[in-house]
């Protein structure tokens, strides 16, 4: 599958509900690799960076193409919270469990 920059940083400020937000070092990279590589990915980086959000585009852009899924499993409440919402918004079904 093409990787569409574009697409992937409109995700991107949907999904902060910032129009002016762009890629962390890496995160644009990571996309591609899980798009268009059609490789498996592990991101390790400091909370906050941006892992989610990697996974949830990737997963919408595969989506998107009729392919892909993807499990995020986070022990942080708050966290899972916000994730669910910034998954929310971009079109993905999203869920947490108790």
């Amino acid at each position: 599958m093409k990787f569409d920059y574009q697409r992937a940083l409109e995700l991107l400020q949907i999904g902060t509900g910032c129009n002016q937000a762009v890629f962390r070092e890496g995160q644009d990279e990571a996309i591609f690799q899980l798009v268009a590589g059609k490789k498996r990915l592990l991101v390790v980086q400091k909370t906050g960076w941006g892992k989610s959000f990697v996974y949830f585009i990737a997963t919408k852009l595969l989506r998107e193409a009729g392919r892909g899924s993807a499990l995020l499993v986070s022990p942080l409440l708050a966290l899972m919270r916000n994730q669910i919402q910034a998954a929310e918004k971009m079109g993905l079904c999203a869920e947490r469990q108790n």
